[in-house]
């Protein structure tokens, strides 16, 4: 019976210290190149865009990462490439992404990741700066969105308040109207919102033109239309 020999357990003789190094720096250069495809920081800059979701950055930063582990775990063993393709038809991605790019972004994410672990690192920087050009042009030429929103504002003399949000909110219609009174009154009308603009948003635009009144505003997202 042979000894039981840790280094080949954990595998420290198959991979030395600078080789360990070397994965490393790669494994680092790959997430970080797949944050900033990931992220888009540039979308910050830009009127019409939203910055990514979070949770759908952070799913794409780590398939680049694992594009550069797969490499390097597979190595040059078909049998590992096998085994991996096998292991891969069992995952399924559920998760709501609304703007399908960002699932044409994960394959580029997965070149990216294995370019970093085969150590084609300038390849993969130059494809990063190449894909990041691409998608800021998409993002720049980009429509805002706009939804058909109803919204409720609680508002004193809502009658005469109705007049000014009209002006506000142009091709606005109401849907409630209370009676006549300076007392505190629910106004509900339908309008065409952007698609960042939230009820904090409406709040604001109301404040700007000086409506007085106005306590509260709610909207009513279950009701939404989209409109180009």
């Amino acid at each position: 019976m042979s000894p039981f020999d840790l280094n080949d357990t954990l595998g420290l003789e198959t991979m030395g210290t600078s080789r360990f190094e070397v994965v490393l720096v790669r494994m680092v250069i790959a997430s970080l190149l797949g944050a900033f495809l990931g992220f888009r920081p540039w979308r910050r800059l830009l009127p019409n865009a939203l910055p990514p979701a979070r949770e759908v950055a952070q799913a794409q930063t780590l398939i680049a990462l694992a594009g550069a582990l797969m490499v390097v775990v597979i190595g040059h063993s078909t049998a590992r490439a096998f085994g991996l393709v096998g292991l891969g038809g069992f995952i399924r991605f559920r998760s709501g992404i609304k703007d399908t790019r960002d699932a044409a972004v994960m394959f580029v994410m997965i070149g990216l990741g294995m370019a970093c672990g085969l150590g084609a690192v300038p390849m993969a920087v130059v494809a990063t700066l190449f894909a990041g050009i691409v998608l800021a042009l998409f993002d720049v030429g980009r429509r805002a969105r706009l939804r058909l929103v109803r919204v409720s504002v609680q508002v004193e003399d809502a009658r005469n308040a109705w007049g000014r949000i009209k002006l506000t909110f142009p091709g606005s219609r109401v849907l409630e109207l209370p009676d006549a009174g300076p007392g505190l009154g629910r106004l509900v009308i339908e309008t065409v919102l952007g698609e960042t603009q939230d009820a904090a948003g409406v709040l604001r635009a109301l404040s700007d033109a000086q409506i007085a009144g106005v306590h509260t505003v709610a909207l009513d997202e279950g009701k939404n239309g989209l409109a180009a």
